[in-house]
């Protein structure tokens, strides 16, 4: 692989002392970055464009004028759900699955599937987000999985395991042997495809969407094969509650009693812990991901991050899916983390530092990829983020806090170049690894067949 050169940006960057501010060159050789070499004097204001081929043979992209940054990384994604946007708005997450989510998925086929899959990872990857945990439908997943390796992306994915209805939603299960099967399939093809990019997450739907036997088999798996496990946990009230009645106790409980709730477990959502289940969190140290775009649109609640982070928990950021964001824009779950809590708890509760640090190096922790990912180190792999500040929006810059000016000012549009694993995938702001009016028109000509399929009432 080529080497690349980020000149000139000024460097963001999580570690354990904070995150830090430097003017750097940031070196990228076979893939991870090489060396990150301090400037000595600030270079000139410009945005950030390659050289012209031919002009040296390192590839170099210059950034002087603008923040460079961790690829941002989403915890919880639904790629199947992305031909869903605007079909299921304004309603609660119960309606919303059982009138529009889930019929739409049974009528997925692989095309469609896989034409959602790629509009997603396209919109994620010229957002900057270059990692995602995702949790798919029941069938098809070998589709998303061959969009993130043709577009680029690394991406944890997973099949919706549902062999047990649960009360309420009308989703349909499916034979446990059936759906072990499929795991297994995907294991063996896709865990570290696409250069190592790819992995395989075992991904029940929720505590009460899997019966306890598959459970207890996930764990197993987990531990052996070192796999995430990726479920729902506690959205909305009254399922929380109403499933909380069972005998198994609320979703943390059923989770630990099942030997779930450990390291490996990434807890969508979490709005409605008990205390109960709180100290069970505190003690496991599984990770939540925070999806507050989805939690406001579904009306599902805050869930009490500001809690959870001083239990020490560790919280990553997710869209969740364009079916309730309705984008996959990672800067905007990062200044919504930021803002939402501030009313109920000061203006100090989240500030921008860690909200940032829960969009890269929060987020490469619940995808256990800390050692390669989430920040800009030496040795790590090269996914990195070149975001321009020429914008309106972003003027005058040079005075203030460019944590801050990350977090509460830039937007997912103002990403000019992004880099995964040292590759070039958007340049100039526009995709590289795919015509991007091709994945607009096939995912166009695909959900007007998905909704012949679906046949949904008005």
């Amino acid at each position: 692989m080529a080497e690349v050169v980020v000149r000139g940006g000024v460097v963001l960057s999580c570690g354990a002392g904070g995150v830090t501010v430097t003017e750097s060159d940031v070196v990228v050789e076979g893939g991870r970055i090489a060396d990150i070499r301090r400037l000595t004097r600030r270079p000139p204001r410009r945005s950030a464009s390659r050289s012209p081929a031919g002009a040296s043979s390192t590839e170099e992209i210059d950034a002087a004028g603008c923040l460079v940054i961790p690829g941002l990384i989403q915890a919880h994604v639904h790629l199947c759900q992305t031909l869903f946007r605007g079909l299921a708005d304004d309603m609660d997450v119960i309606t919303w699955l059982r009138r529009r989510v889930w019929p739409l998925e049974q009528a997925h086929d692989y095309a469609s599937l896989g034409a959602s899959a790629a509009l997603g990872v396209a919109e994620l990857l010229r957002g900057g987000t270059t990692s995602v945990l995702t949790m798919e439908s029941m069938s098809h997943t070998e589709a998303a999985f061959e969009a993130a390796e043709r577009l680029g992306i690394r991406a944890i994915i997973g099949k919706a395991l549902m062999d047990r209805w649960e009360p309420g939603t009308e989703m349909v299960g499916e034979d446990a042997d059936d759906a072990w099967s499929e795991v297994l399939s995907l294991l063996e093809r896709w865990h570290g495809a696409g250069d190592g990019r790819l992995g395989v997450a075992l991904s029940p739907r929720g505590p009460r969407n899997a019966s306890p036997e598959t459970w207890r088999r996930c764990v197993e798996l987990a531990r052996e094969a070192d796999l995430r496990l990726h479920t729902h946990v506690n959205e909305n009230r009254e399922q929380a509650d109403r499933l909380g009645a069972s005998p198994e106790g609320r979703d943390v409980e059923a989770l630990a009693s099942w030997g779930a709730l450990d390291d490996r477990l990434v807890m969508a959502h979490c709005v409605w812990l008990s205390a109960a289940e709180r100290s069970l969190l505190r003690r496991h140290r599984a990770h939540v991901c925070h999806c507050p775009s989805a939690n406001l649109k579904l009306a599902s609640g805050l869930a009490p991050v500001v809690e959870y982070l001083a239990d020490g928990v560790n919280v990553a950021l997710g869209a969740d899916g364009a079916a309730c964001n309705n984008r996959l824009d990672g800067f905007e779950e990062m200044r919504l983390a930021a803002l939402l809590h501030k009313p109920s708890h000061g203006p100090r509760a989240l500030p921008a530092a860690l909200a940032f640090e829960m969009a890269t190096l929060g987020g490469a922790r619940a995808l256990g990829l800390e050692r390669d990912v989430g920040s800009i180190e030496v040795g790590k792999i090269a996914d990195l983020v070149v975001v321009r500040r020429d914008r309106l929006h972003s003027a005058p810059v040079g005075f203030g806090d460019p944590v801050s000016e990350m977090v509460y000012t830039h937007r997912s549009d103002d990403v000019s170049h992004v880099l995964v694993g040292g590759r070039v995938v958007v340049a100039d702001s526009r995709l590289l690894t795919a015509d991007e009016n091709l994945i607009r028109a096939e995912a166009e000509a695909q959900r007007a067949a998905l909704l012949g399929r679906a046949g949904l009432p008005d």
